[in-house]
Formats: structure tokens, C-alpha cells, sequence
């Protein structure tokens, strides 16, 4: 069975999409975040350069990102008792965040 381990509060069991690694890190810094789990990658087609991040639903144990870039997606679980202030964090600290239409208020 694989060594499962996380570095920087990001768990490493999984691919990341490339260019997400130091935006997933700046995040589990967060005091209100416990951990970061990268997901399930998901090719797609999209015109965006960069790396995107949007809240996607609350989790019974903090939230659902999901991470663009131009030609992927992933699912990102946060885990947080406060997914409050991980939003507020996001929407004021993270250029690469943008707000769902119809995603969770913060």
C-alpha cells in the first residue's frame, strides 16, 4: 500500500495539476485550515491561462474547491471547522479565486 504523507498541509496520495502546488500551500498556511486533499483530475477544454480556484459546496468537513487551468480541473476538499473565514480568506487574499455563480456565501 502507498505511504500516504502530506507536506505543507497539502496531502501528497494524489496528482496535482501543475501550477496549483504553491496555491494549495498558501492556503493549508491558513490558521482556520486543517488540511488540503487534492482530488479527482478532470480534462477539459477552456480558454483560461493560469491557474483558477473556485468554492464549489460546503463538505461536512469544510469545502470543495474546484482548481482550473487551461486544460484540467480538480476537486480540492478543505478541511476546516471555520469555512467562513477560509472564503473571506480566498476572496481577499487569493488573486486566483473567483466566486461560482450560485456557490456557497461567505
Amino acid at each position: 500500500m502507498a505511504k500516504k504523507h502530506r507536506v505543507r498541509g497539502v496531502k501528497r496520495e494524489h496528482s496535482i495539476l501543475e501550477g496549483a502546488l504553491p496555491l494549495l500551500e498558501r492556503i493549508a498556511a491558513q490558521a482556520a485550515v486543517d488540511s488540503v486533499i487534492p482530488g479527482r483530475i478532470r480534462v477539459i477544454q477552456s480558454t483560461i491561462s493560469g491557474v483558477r480556484v473556485r468554492a464549489q459546496t460546503p463538505t461536512v468537513s469544510g469545502l470543495k474547491l474546484m482548481i482550473r487551468s487551461r486544460n484540467a480541473t480538480q476537486e480540492v476538499f478543505v478541511v476546516t471547522s471555520r469555512p467562513s473565514e477560509v472564503l473571506a480568506f480566498l476572496e481577499s487574499e487569493v488573486p486566483e479565486f473567483e466566486r461560482a455563480k450560485g456557490g456557497p456565501a461567505g
